[in-house]
């Protein structure tokens, strides 16, 4: 039988690993250039990352509210358990309690932010790709029924938004199209976007006052506590995960 402290491990250990895959797959999505489109690699790590820090922030409410560690059946499982969308809203609905968005100016800007297109249209690709798409090639090859769009291509025509609603890169693929400055401004808007999810997610750690036992864990989600909003987009990641 697992005991307690085991569970209590167990726990300490998948933030610590949400985190770092978190870390680690924004800085794989930071060396993406016209010589690197290796775009699985990221989309794996990051789907991963946020999958797990979604389900132990869960979790430490599931304990709060109860006093006990969450069943078997309080998280989905299977193919389910990677629905980031259906994770998302979960966390929304238990963890952004009404105390805290009706309060907490940042709070409130933050539920605004996880409900925007912004966020959502990129959750929805690591969502899909944590749920099925990741094997999208190999049900191509064996003829299953492909239910998800081309990874790669779904998260290339995400970048290829931000890229039209900006004139100034625009101008610099028609002035400079030997430029790398394209690449790397767009990588650091999705960067930023996904630093600003893990944000939400870390101050429901502190001021969200979600529970008294996610007080202990700062030392993990402080970093992307305390990315202000001009930080955001600006930093440089490990493909380790380490901290830096």
């Amino acid at each position: 039988m697992t005991t307690e402290l085991q569970k209590t491990l167990a726990l300490d250990q998948e933030l610590f690993n949400a985190v770092r895959l978190i870390k680690a797959g924004l800085g794989q999505l930071q060396t993406l250039n016209a010589g690197n489109d290796f775009y699985h690699l990221p989309l794996l790590t990051l789907a991963s990352g946020f999958e797990r820090f979604m389900k132990v922030t869960l979790c430490f409410r599931w304990l709060e509210v109860h006093g006990s560690f969450p069943t078997s059946k309080a998280l989905p499982s299977g193919r389910n358990g990677h629905d980031l969308k259906c994770l998302l809203e979960r966390v929304r609905a238990e963890c952004f309690l009404d105390d805290y968005v009706d309060n907490i100016p940042v709070a409130k800007a933050d539920v605004e932010y996880l409900n925007s297109k912004e966020l959502l249209s990129f959750i929805s690709v690591l969502s899909d790709f944590g749920q099925a798409a990741r094997y999208y090639n190999l049900d191509v090859v064996v003829g299953r029924n492909v239910q998800t769009d081309d990874p790669d291509a779904a998260w290339q025509r995400l970048e290829t938004e931000i890229l039209l609603a900006r004139k100034d890169l625009m101008d610099e693929i028609t002035n400079n199209p030997a430029s790398n400055r394209v690449h790397i401004e767009i990588n650091n808007e999705v960067v930023s976007r996904l630093e600003r999810f893990a944000r939400a997610l870390a101050r429901l750690y502190t001021i969200g006052k979600i529970g008294v036992e996610v007080r202990r864990y700062l030392g993990y989600i402080g970093y992307f506590l305390h990315l202000s909003d001009s930080d955001l987009g600006t930093k440089k990641y490990e493909l380790s995960g380490s901290a830096l």
